[in-house]
């Protein structure tokens, strides 16, 4: 019996026991919970089938690459989040970015700033921002309002809604240069911009501390890396890295938080789902599955009725999808469906920020998937300008 197929087993074994546990308590919610734990089962055996029949199911989408690769000016990020700003175009959200220029295969006149964003138009190729300096170098589209000078933010997602558009953003530090982990996060921070519809350069943006960001030496709890509008609400999925989570048996648990969705900054209104209820208190949320990695989706996937989980799996180049009926879960196991070729350049890259855009994806089975490479040498990003732009990935979750 191949894996898939085990996991497969184990799932109806547990099912089976839930339903004998059903049946003796004649309780019609029992059942209920029973069969729809039957159809998150048989979800999750279509993309089993997928994980069995044509591991790697992904493949690589250069036609996409190619609307991001650039001579001049903005020329690579990480980070990759996209939002829906108005009915034809989207958003996107980029962390550290290069500014600069490619020739023959190289980064040449280039530096690195903290972030940038970029409008696209349908399928058209994008049009990116980015702030000066006084002296006109470039600089990050937004900076901390109340900083240190030497901090800087990262984005994540976000959504729009009738008071306008909003995004989380990680204040950070760098620490060390001579390591591409030498940053620290200090706090978490939502953005707002009352007037989206303008030019970026243009926005109006108040930033405003989100007091349920925890950054510790404990480890982490941080909200915002996917925003999900459904029902009214936002719902708000962050990381739990705390040595709570990991006692639990969830280590970098996935959490999610909710909140009206037109009182999305009104932070009294946000609550936390522990142990399946919606509680005020941030500190007793409780993960949904474990190892998510630090960026990631959570999106609808309407041909399969069920919810995708998308992230790296750590730095390794290997990209998962999870499925869930409920955003509450139960989340399947995860499932591999790309492994990323620069793990296997000679530059010596690691891949990492999975995730899923929805509402770019051609059909309803599709996920359209980003990812970052990075370089271990910092260097080797300016001698291999193949590295450090979105890479788009195609995975077709079909059912047989």
């Amino acid at each position: 019996m191949n894996e898939a197929a085990l996991r497969f087993a184990r799932v109806l074994g547990a099912c089976h026991r839930r339903t004998q546990n059903a049946r003796e308590l004649s309780h019609s919610k029992s059942r209920w919970h029973c069969a729809s734990f039957f159809v998150w089962a048989l979800t999750l055996l279509a993309a089993l089938q997928v994980e069995a029949a044509s591991e790697p199911a992904g493949r690589a989408a250069p036609e996409w690459d190619a609307l991001f690769q650039r001579e001049s000016g903005w020329i690579g990020a990480d980070g990759n989040y996209s939002i829906p700003l108005a009915r034809d175009t989207t958003l996107w959200l980029f962390s550290d970015t290069f500014v600069g220029k490619v020739k023959d295969g190289k980064r040449h006149d280039a530096s690195m700033i903290n972030n940038s964003l970029a409008l696209q138009k349908g399928t058209n190729t994008p049009q990116f921002f980015f702030g000066t300096t006084p002296d006109g170098k470039p600089a990050s589209f937004i900076k901390p309002q109340r900083g240190t000078g030497r901090d800087y933010f990262w984005l994540a997602h976000g959504a729009r809604n009738a008071q306008g558009l909003y995004f989380f953003m990680l204040r950070v530090v760098t620490m060390r240069t001579d390591t591409p982990f030498g940053f620290k996060l200090v706090d978490g921070w939502l953005a707002h911009v009352a007037n989206p519809d303008d030019a970026p350069p243009q926005w109006r943006i108040t930033q405003t501390k989100v007091p349920f960001t925890k950054i510790s030496k404990d480890g982490a709890l941080i909200f915002g890396g996917a925003v999900l509008s459904e029902g009214g609400y936002a719902y708000l999925f962050g990381g739990d890295s705390r040595s709570k989570a990991k006692k639990a048996g969830h280590p970098n648990g996935l959490v999610v938080a909710r909140v009206p969705l037109d009182r999305l900054s009104d932070f009294t209104q946000w609550r936390f789902l522990a142990n399946g209820a919606w509680l005020k208190d941030c500190q007793r949320v409780t993960p949904l599955f474990p190892n998510v990695g630090s960026e990631f989706s959570v999106s609808w996937l309407p041909s399969r009725k069920a919810y995708a989980a998308v992230y790296s799996e750590g730095i390794g180049g290997n990209i998962l999808v999870r499925l869930a009926p409920a955003l509450t879960g139960p989340w399947g196991q995860p499932v591999r469906v790309y492994r990323c070729p620069e793990m296997d350049w000679p530059s010596k890259a690691f891949c990492y920020a999975a995730k899923a855009h929805p509402a770019l994806a051609n059909a309803a089975d599709e996920l359209l998937i980003t990812y970052a490479a990075n370089a271990w040498n910092f260097w080797d990003l300016f001698k291999d300008a193949r590295l450090y732009w979105p890479r788009f990935v195609r995975v077709s979750l079909r059912a047989d």
